[in-house]
């Protein structure tokens, strides 16, 4: 059994963990400090929606983070998907397409105009997964970077 639920400043110490090992996942060094810093900062001031799954035995094991923005296109708010991560142990059971059909609940519920995200071009399972929740790749626009 799979229990998703929206984090808030008291899930802290369940949550970093696997913001940890998302980073390790992304090839980041861990910063203990400033991981823990920008997600309490979100979770206190609201800047970020996070969702948590938490396995059988009640360990958290996976998380999806999302910001909202606004798209003047289509006059109302648009979510980003930044996060999704799940630990490896869990992986093929179907934590990532349930914190996927929240993510998408969510965007109903504050009557969002549609989601966006972003994956590596190698992450492959990710693509796959994303798919069989129904998103799309973009076909339509390009994306560029700044840094």
């Amino acid at each position: 059994m799979i229990a998703i639920a929206r984090a808030t400043t008291e899930d802290l110490d369940a949550l970093m963990p696997l913001v940890a090992a998302y980073r390790v996942f992304y090839e980041q060094e861990t910063d203990a400090p400033r991981e823990r810093e920008l997600i309490a900062g979100h979770l206190r001031n609201g800047t970020s929606t996070i969702f948590f799954a938490r396995g059988a035995t009640g360990d958290p094991i996976g998380f999806t983070q999302l910001f909202q923005t606004y798209s003047t296109v289509r006059l109302g708010p648009s979510l980003i998907l930044e996060d999704l991560f799940v630990v490896a142990r869990a992986r093929g059971g179907g934590v990532a397409t349930q914190l996927l059909s929240r993510a998408m609940q969510y965007a109903r519920e504050i009557g969002a105009v549609g989601m966006f995200l972003e994956t590596a071009i190698n992450n492959v399972t990710a693509q796959r997964v994303y798919e069989r929740a129904g998103w799309t790749r973009e076909a339509q626009f390009y994306k560029y970077n700044a840094s």
